[in-house]
């Protein structure tokens, strides 16, 4: 750990006992706050034709013209240019690729943002294709988004979850822990973000949500993942019921969608032919 790293962990933790309420207002805005370079904000204008505004602010950029559909959902704080390995072995002739940049992403600017906006966002873009998916793929958080959306609506014929997590109170959990949070300060911070999103973390149990999504799904994860454990991705792939799971190791949380194999194996898996 760097000593700058050290000291803020250092203060907040102080910051916590001293006032929970007040530390845990300060952990809902830096959880709030996506912190993405501008060159990686604009990585999307060489890879993609168009753009679009989706409501709430959203935006979707397009590349091809195929008869098939693809949608790509990001993280929290990443970028479309992060799939662009992917996007380079896919025909356009054959796909239409749909990237998201929820609120606060890409060109998409906000100084808040939170994880029901990719949740919104993921909706908008199904409502403006007006079809499901035939391959839905998502990173971190835009996993998380796709395995909501896909416990409630029938947007997506296939999922590819990469680097995903298991519950938002998981995620929470991790990022209190990080900031240093005492226990009241954490359950505050909880709190706070569930009031912020509009939804209470148990609804945002992906586990639970798992078992109402039929169709066939990849995990990918890397088991030195230090953002997200490998475990959370077990856990999902045992509750969803048509999933196989993809582990990698040495690459993390962040640079999967660099790895060749990786790239590989969604490409096998969207399109190989699955049994009903």
């Amino acid at each position: 750990m760097n000593m700058s790293l050290g000291l803020f962990r250092a203060y907040f933790g102080v910051y916590s006992r001293l006032s929970p309420a007040g530390a845990a207002l300060k952990a809902v805005q830096l959880m709030t706050s996506p912190r993405i370079k501008t060159e990686r904000r604009q990585a999307s204008s060489a890879l993609f034709d168009e753009v679009v505004p989706l409501p709430g602010g959203a935006l979707l950029s397009i590349h091809g013209n195929g008869q098939k559909k693809m949608l790509l959902m990001h993280g929290w704080s990443g970028w479309v240019g992060q799939f662009k390995d992917l996007i380079a072995q896919v025909d356009p002739r054959e796909y239409t690729i749909y990237a998201v940049h929820p609120l606060g992403h890409g060109d998409s600017y906000a100084e808040k943002s939170h994880p029901g906006r990719f949740i919104e966002a993921v909706l908008a873009a199904h409502d403006h294709v007006g079809v499901p998916f035939d391959v839905a793929i998502g990173h971190s958080l835009g996993a998380a988004a796709l395995v909501y959306v896909g416990g409630t609506r029938n947007c997506f014929e296939r999922l590819v979850l990469v680097s995903g997590p298991a519950t938002i109170e998981g995620v929470l959990t991790r990022f209190a822990r990080f900031v240093n949070l005492g226990e009241k300060s954490k359950r505050l911070f909880i709190g706070g973000m569930e009031k912020t999103v509009g939804l209470n973390v148990d609804r945002l149990d992906l586990v639970a949500l798992a078992p109402s999504i039929k169709q066939p799904t990849l995990l990918i994860h890397d088991g030195m993942d230090k953002e997200v454990p490998v475990g959370e991705a077990q856990a999902l792939n045992s509750a969803l019921p048509r999933s196989q799971l993809f582990e990698t190791r040495g690459y993390g949380h962040s640079r999967l969608l660099q790895c060749p194999d990786v790239v590989d194996e969604v490409v096998r898996f969207i399109h190989s032919s699955i049994p009903a």
